[in-house]
């Protein structure tokens, strides 16, 4: 049971990380910020699913999906937002 809540909370941070598209305004200095707000927070939750994963053994779809959707924002956000500004 422990297990199933773990992993159903990894699953949670996935749609937390998605109310980005409707915050990120490519002109906004404040947007930009905020975006760097979620990709900590997507960073933060791709830790959690990666230590459920590998630590705990758990390997079931909800974990999977967690990591693999997680890891998807950190390098999106990375790519789209971050570099482009340190350049």
């Amino acid at each position: 049971m422990k297990e199933k809540v773990l992993s159903t909370i990894a699953l949670i941070t996935v749609f937390v990380s998605l109310t980005a598209a409707f915050v990120w305004k490519s002109d906004s200095p404040a947007a930009t910020a905020i975006i760097i707000g979620y990709c900590i927070f997507a960073a933060v939750s791709f830790a959690y699913a990666l230590f459920l994963f590998v630590k705990m053994k758990l390997r079931d779809n909800n974990t999977k999906i967690a990591l693999g959707v997680n890891a998807v924002y950190v390098v999106g956000i990375l790519i789209t937002v971050v570099i482009p500004h340190l350049l």
